[in-house]
């Protein structure tokens, strides 16, 4: 009886280790066949590679290269576009400026030439006529050709190109026609006060206001040529010029009137005749 229980602890025994070395070798037999059997891709893709989308990869790469490339001759076209309409918007800019100087220059020559013509009829010195003269026939070139420079800006109905006098179509002052307003009651006013003199006394009154007119247009002169255009600069030099000529003509005039005694000389009437 023991010997028969002695064979069956030591048959199942046998059999204990039999099975165990079944189930290892059936796990190694499986590991291999699912190692064997996994797809491609998955044992690349551990490895950081991916067989069959490194084709894609790069054509995907070189499409990106290729809108990068366009977007950027793109962004060039614009930036010339840009660069050309910068360009022509500041050309126009600075024949609008020109306009404007050019106006304002005319507007001071204009009064100054009409206040010339009244001194050629009231003078009473040859000297004051003279100068007079000269100014009508040194200053009337330079208005006509202000006058062309500034175009419309000058015109009789410079004043209506807003709607309303003053203003300009963004609802702005107009300052050209402002301008304008001022030179017209400048010139007005100037009328009125040297039609009240006669003889030596309208003579002194004449060239004192002409001494004052032409340091006014120097001054005026030397700040707009600073924003004028090379071409504009060269007539407004030209204009400079002959207005300092003038001043210093004036001057000299109006010390001799001071030093010459009035060619009629108040008197008060004798009460012993």
């Amino acid at each position: 009886m023991r010997k028969l229980l002695g064979c069956f602890i030591a048959f199942g025994f046998l059999c204990s280790v039999t099975l165990a070395q079944n189930v290892e070798a059936g796990r190694q037999s499986g590991a291999a066949g699912q190692k064997q059997g996994e797809p491609a891709g998955q044992g690349d893709t551990v490895r950081g590679q991916v067989p069959g989308q490194t084709q894609q990869g790069q054509a995907a790469q070189g499409i990106n290269q290729s809108q990068q490339g366009f977007q950027q001759a793109q962004a060039g076209q614009q930036g010339q576009f840009a660069q050309r309409q910068g360009s022509q918007q500041a050309q126009g800019q600075g024949a609008r400026s020109d306009q404007e100087i050019a106006a304002c220059v005319y507007l001071e020559g204009h009064n100054e030439v009409e206040i010339a013509k009244l001194g050629e009829q009231k003078a009473q010195s040859e000297d004051v006529r003279q100068f007079a003269q000269q100014m009508v026939r040194d200053h009337s070139p330079g208005v006509q050709q202000m006058q062309q420079k500034a175009g419309g800006l000058v015109s009789d109905n410079s004043q209506q190109r807003g709607g309303q006098a003053g203003q300009n179509s963004e609802g702005g002052l107009d300052w050209v026609s402002i301008k304008k307003q001022i030179g017209q009651q400048c010139l007005t006013s100037t009328r009125q006060e040297l039609s009240q003199k006669s003889g030596a006394e309208f003579d002194q009154c004449f060239m004192g206001q002409q001494i004052a007119a032409h340091m006014k247009v120097v001054d005026e002169l030397k700040v707009l040529r600073n924003y004028a255009s090379q071409e504009l600069q060269q007539s407004l030099d030209k204009e400079l010029q002959t207005a300092q000529h003038h001043l210093q003509v004036a001057k000299q005039i109006e010390k001799q009137l001071k030093g010459s005694p009035s060619e009629r000389v108040s008197r008060r009437p004798d009460s012993n005749k």
